[in-house]
């Protein structure tokens, strides 16, 4: 089915392995019939073409039930499986945000990840068009909090520099905050009243 679908496509073929992100053509059970450079580095094993997203990328709970990928407990919560979903309905899913778990070296990881999917026809077939970005450095970036060496005050997304319970209550609202005094601090404002 793949030299089918592509083998007239040379043109199509470099333009895909072109791009840095993964980039999977399946089937409406997300099995993988193509695959481009990126995702022939990252994927590798004899078994792909055919073999359901989940499973190819060892998702950790592709193999919570005998059936595999989409049939168990977590499937049903998975960002692949339903943008593959979403784009067989009609529907574009563009960028959306998740984290991928998967199992490498004896390993769990949480890969951070924009799924985009979208459907398209060939050749009398209809297939979707599976895009998943690895942004952990982005992710490792944004984890940097930029505080002020001198007032503490921490840079916000807009660049807005902010104190630190501002931006606290701004993006951890569940956190509950009190205000006291350091030992250094209290020598300092009341010496008279610290030892």
């Amino acid at each position: 089915m793949q030299n089918s679908l592509f083998g007239n496509a040379a043109f199509m073929r470099h333009a895909l392995d072109a791009i840095p992100s993964m980039i999977l053509v399946t089937d409406e059970d997300a099995r993988i019939l193509y695959r481009n450079l990126a995702a022939r580095q990252l994927l590798s094993g004899v078994r792909i073409y055919g073999t359901r997203a989940g499973g190819a990328m060892h998702c950790i709970h592709s193999e919570d039930v005998p059936a595999g990928c989409g049939r168990g407990p977590h499937c049903g919560d998975c960002v692949v499986r339903n943008s593959v979903t979403a784009a067989f309905s009609g529907k574009r899913v563009q960028r959306q945000r998740t984290d991928l778990s998967v199992k490498t070296r004896g390993k769990t990881l949480q890969v951070p990840a924009l799924i985009s999917a979208s459907a398209f026809s060939f050749d009398g077939g209809l297939y979707a068009m599976l895009v998943i970005e690895d942004i952990s450095e982005l992710a490792e970036l944004r984890a940097l909090l930029p505080i002020c060496s001198s007032c503490s005050k921490i840079r916000s997304e807009a660049g807005k520099w902010e104190r630190v319970e501002v931006y606290i209550r701004a993006h951890v609202p569940e956190a509950n905050l009190t205000h006291g005094l350091c030992p250094d601090c209290a020598k300092k404002l009341y010496p008279k009243h610290s030892d």
